[in-house]
């Protein structure tokens, strides 16, 4: 197993994995939240739609109609006026954006939880990875956690309406740090922050530390 050195490592350790497979893995992962955020969505829209807005007349919520209130009336000035900002940029109605975006929200929450668990999601499992603290060594629950909560934490925040700003800029700074993988040291900004980094499954499970020993002597 070929060892590398890394900055702010003094001893070698095996080859971190860079941008291009974890790109493919959050892809992956995106993919499979995406799918599960719209079968609640289907599922589950209406009451969404009820715990947010209770004071609404809304009882019936789909995805492909313009608007639930409005599915029977043709003024479609009362309808576009009923639209939110951030639902007007995409193209779709408010209630529609609402459930979607917290939809997305709670199954990643839910999703994330196999890397708190297990150290990996299901799309680096299937490209081999595995996280690690940023020496090489099998992370601990703690270390998981800490990496779990600065990933992650921001769509708590979206959660809770009078935060959900904090929420999206923690989103968006997580986002843009992922960038830092492109970096010598292979970490995104999650990483940095507690000191984490990912490699190859099979090199963690497979880890020599007297080879490492003998590496950093020599």
């Amino acid at each position: 197993m070929a060892l590398h050195f890394y900055p702010y490592n003094e001893a070698p350790m095996p080859e971190r994995v860079g941008f291009a497979r974890r790109f493919l893995a959050a892809m992956l992962d995106n993919l499979l939240v995406s799918i599960l955020a719209l079968g609640m969505a289907l599922s589950l829209g209406s009451t969404i739609l009820h715990l947010v807005k209770p004071e609404g007349d809304s009882t019936e919520f789909s995805i492909f109609s313009e608007n639930s209130d409005d599915a029977n009336d043709n003024d479609d000035d009362a309808a576009n006026n009923a639209r939110s900002s951030s639902a007007q940029l995409f193209g779709m109605p408010e209630e529609t954006y609402t459930v979607l975006l917290i939809a997305n929200s709670i199954m990643t929450l839910l999703y994330s939880l196999l890397e708190l668990f297990t150290g990996a999601s299901v799309g680096k499992r299937l490209m081999g990875l595995r996280i690690a603290t940023d020496t090489a060594e099998r992370a601990s629950r703690s270390l998981l956690l800490r990496r779990w909560w600065v990933k992650f934490g921001g769509y708590l925040f979206v959660l809770i309406p009078f935060l959900s700003t904090i929420g999206s800029i923690w989103g968006f700074m997580i986002s843009c740090g992922f960038l830092l993988t492109l970096g010598a040291s292979h970490q995104a900004l999650h990483d940095m922050a507690v000191h984490s980094a990912v490699f190859f499954k099979a090199d963690i499970d497979g880890l020599d530390i007297d080879e490492m020993n003998t590496a950093n002597i020599s």
